[in-house]
């Protein structure tokens, strides 16, 4: 495979699907590279019982129909086949199973992209891997318990295990919940969890925070920065008590793991069956060999990385609280046309 493109998108999730779909209408040459076999894939292989926390009117896709869901949220499975439709009917121009191995920079606006199957020329570069790229790993050692991390909990069928759950915000509170009725749960936490109520007289909070405007707050105002400090979720009955109700153990933060044992910050140990880890995704940009591109910390220069022509979208709080989120994707999209049509 030796292709060329103006602009490649690397990642098929909600914004390249939807930043696709929008140079597709401009007659912009693209390309989107995906590393999973079918689009969907990177939320179908998610935990099982995993939901979106939006209502279903925040996650339409520009230009779709507002997607319809068995309970009150879209389910993974749910989410997943919306994305690969809205692909479908878009006739996107996607290659799957597509894992991108490097990155490199001629010096004349020109980008090489190696896959498994070749090299792909291109102007310029989209980052749509999304906010959840590589999961974080509590230890790398060896355990004589089993380690899991979200990525390996697509089918959790344990039963009459000690399972630690280390981490407790969204995924780790519904992950605790879901393992709650067969096992015995343990849930370490950390800072202070700001849980909102799922409902506000009636109405889905998360609606109201859209309607009031309160979603694409640049992210520099203060209120912006009140939300982004307390990091709410809606409380979709994952609270303390509720845990505690359905018999999950509250412990403190984990101070250590080695590889008999799990060391609480208050001197408590514990030897679980399973540890799974539920303390987030980073990004990982290592493919991308553009020495330019990193600071001396080795940290991703966006400022110079878009300069050369390689773009981020759909990072949490790129812009605002919607940036991140499905309701985020158009504006998140124009935005990044302004930029990209700059470079055509």
């Amino acid at each position: 495979m030796n292709l060329k493109t103006n602009v490649l998108i690397i990642g098929a999730g909600h914004m390249g699907l939807a930043l696709g779909s929008r140079l597709s209408a401009l007659n912009i040459d693209y390309l989107i590279l995906d590393k999973h076999e079918h689009v969907g894939d990177q939320w179908r292989k998610r935990y099982q019982g995993l939901t979106l926390f939006t209502p279903n009117k925040l996650n339409r896709l520009p230009g779709f129909y507002i997607p319809h869901s068995q309970g009150d949220y879209l389910t993974k499975d749910e989410f997943a086949d919306y994305l690969s439709e809205f692909a479908l009917i878009n006739k996107l121009d996607i290659k799957t199973n597509c894992h991108v191995l490097k990155v490199t920079y001629d010096g004349m606006n020109k980008f090489s992209v190696f896959s498994e199957h070749g090299e792909i020329k291109a102007k310029q570069i989209v980052l749509a891997t999304g906010a959840f790229n590589v999961p974080v790993k509590l230890f790398n050692g060896d355990t004589q318990f089993l380690q899991l991390g979200l990525e390996q909990l697509q089918r959790m069928d344990f039963k009459n295990q000690q399972i630690l759950v280390v981490g407790d915000g969204a995924s780790g509170r519904q992950i605790a919940k879901k393992l709650s009725d067969k096992n015995k749960v343990y849930l370490a936490q950390g800072k202070e969890r700001n849980l909102f109520p799922e409902h506000i007289l009636g109405i889905k909070t998360f609606s109201l925070l859209k309607w009031f405007g309160l979603l694409r707050l640049p992210k520099n105002c203060n209120i912006a920065q009140f939300l982004k400090n307390r990091d709410p979720f809606p409380d979709t009955n994952i609270n303390n008590e509720a845990l505690i109700a359905l018999g999950v153990d509250l412990k403190p933060r984990v101070d250590s793991v080695n590889g008999a044992h799990v060391t609480f910050d208050n001197g408590e140990k514990l030897t679980p069956d399973i540890m799974i880890n539920a303390i987030g995704y980073k990004d990982d940009f290592s493919f991308i060999h553009i020495p330019q591109l990193y600071k001396g910390n080795n940290e991703f220069d966006t400022s110079a990385a878009e300069t050369l022509g390689v773009f981020k979208i759909g990072q949490p709080w790129q812009h605002n609280r919607a940036s991140g989120l499905i309701c985020g994707a158009e504006f998140e999209v124009e935005r990044l046309l302004e930029k990209l049509n700059a470079l055509k």
